[in-house]
């Protein structure tokens, strides 16, 4: 794309998000680009945060009216077949619209993607601030976009080329905060924050940290600068982080729950933290509530010893029951997780697993069918490990070498059916 006007490139953001959220990802990439002086007046954003419930003639709409040169969406497998059909529309209806997409359901096949997808003109992989920055830096100064780092995309000849990865950010808090420079503002009362990126743990069937390496934080400064200004925010009662384990370390902890305990003491609470539950015992379950969590999230996943070793996930029955006791006495919920399909698992496995975990009475039990998400150990591995799933998003398993189509199939309705007399007893 070559842009020759004199005006800003008009660039609209579009988040398809789950109702009542926003997308965090969509917000650090403008705050970044806009903190880049170099687009300082060449580059006017702006941003649709909207729900993946809406008809995508009807998101197409909204991003028509902006005539956009620039439209950048953030693809995951729960919404990328909306994205790709806005992505389509907005193609046929404005052809000179460059179509960008970012994400953990394109970045890791980018080229596939790009191959299958004649509306998607570029795919930025990986880590996308600086990537995109750059991007729109060669946009506005009618360079190569196939020669920014971390970027893929379609040349003019209809070749596929990707350009070298871009390394990783090193310092997390040269990422402009989108809540510090008014980028996103709380919606509905409530707000996220990430502390750092990178995951301790390398579960086969999680996109959460691949490609990182190792963890890198945010600032303590920048952290707790984030929470005084949402908690001090108007209408704001609540706090999601989404960082994949709250309490990484007893230290970090620590300090988180010092910092949120006197916004805690006047009612601000933090709901459906994600942990560590093995690691937990009284200290942590009361510096949680003294955070003011209320409800956390954890596995097991599974309790069969196949698909723990399949999926390198490590499990401790006698030290998950230990945690789950100890946040029950510091009155928090523990949403217990479990996954239909992992390669390993029975059917019985699997119903082994929600009784171990009924029998804790933990406050929820939560099952999920297994997502064969690119970029992971398992779609990498699915024909040597027998996995059948469906290509499209949200690539839900089909089969698996020990569990067929058809008794997945009666599992969900069972473990629906259990779920809701599990909340009905509550």
């Amino acid at each position: 794309m070559t842009y020759e006007s004199s005006s800003p490139v008009r660039t609209v953001l579009v988040g398809l998000n789950s109702p009542g959220y926003q997308s965090l990802a969509l917000g650090y990439l403008r705050a970044f680009a806009q903190a880049d002086n170099r687009l300082a007046g060449r580059v006017a954003f702006q941003t649709l945060d909207l729900t993946v419930d809406i008809d995508p003639w009807w998101v197409a709409y909204r991003v028509l009216e902006l005539e956009p040169d620039v439209i950048g969406l953030s693809a995951t497998c729960w919404n990328a077949r909306s994205v790709f059909e806005v992505c389509r529309i907005v193609k046929q209806a404005r052809p000179q619209t460059l179509v960008v997409l970012g994400g953990p359901e394109v970045g890791p096949i980018a080229g596939a993607v790009l191959e299958s997808h004649g509306e998607v003109d570029v795919v930025v992989r990986g880590e996308g601030e600086a990537t995109f920055a750059e991007l729109m830096y060669a946009v506005t100064r009618g360079r190569r976009i196939e020669r920014v780092e971390g970027v893929s995309m379609r040349t003019a000849d209809g070749s596929v080329v990707s350009a070298e990865d871009r390394p990783l950010i090193a310092n997390l808090d040269s990422i402009p905060s989108p809540y510090l420079t008014g980028v996103m503002t709380a919606v509905n009362g409530g707000a996220y924050i990430e502390t750092y990126r990178g995951c301790p743990h390398q579960c086969g069937y999680c996109f959460e940290g691949k490609g990182y390496g190792r963890i890198r934080r945010f600032s303590d400064a920048r952290v707790a600068e984030e929470i005084d200004v949402l908690a001090n925010t108007s209408g704001v009662h609540s706090f999601s982080f989404i960082d994949p384990v709250f309490n990484l370390t007893l230290e970090r902890l620590e300090w988180l729950a010092a910092r949120l305990a006197p916004h805690a003491a006047r009612g601000l609470r933090l709901h459906t933290v994600e942990v560590d539950i093995e690691r937990i015992d009284d200290v942590q379950a009361d510096l949680l509530a003294a955070a003011g969590v209320v409800s956390v999230e954890t596995g097991p996943q599974s309790i069969g010893a196949d698909a723990l070793a399949t999926c390198r996930r490590a499990f401790n029955a006698e030290r998950f029951v230990r945690g789950v006791e100890a946040l029950k006495r510091a009155r928090i919920r523990v949403e217990c997780d479990l996954i239909v399909g992992l390669p390993g698992d029975t059917v019985e496995d699997f119903f082994a697993g929600i009784e171990f975990c009924l029998d804790l009475d933990p406050g929820m039990v939560q099952t999920s069918t297994l997502h064969v998400l690119p970029g992971t150990d398992l779609y990498d591995r699915a024909d040597e490990l027998g996995l059948r799933f469906d290509p499209e998003p949200p690539h839900e398993i089909v089969s698996t070498s020990t569990i067929s189509y058809n008794d997945l199939r009666r599992a969900e309705v069972r473990a629906v059916f259990l779920q809701r007399q599990y909340r009905a007893r509550l």
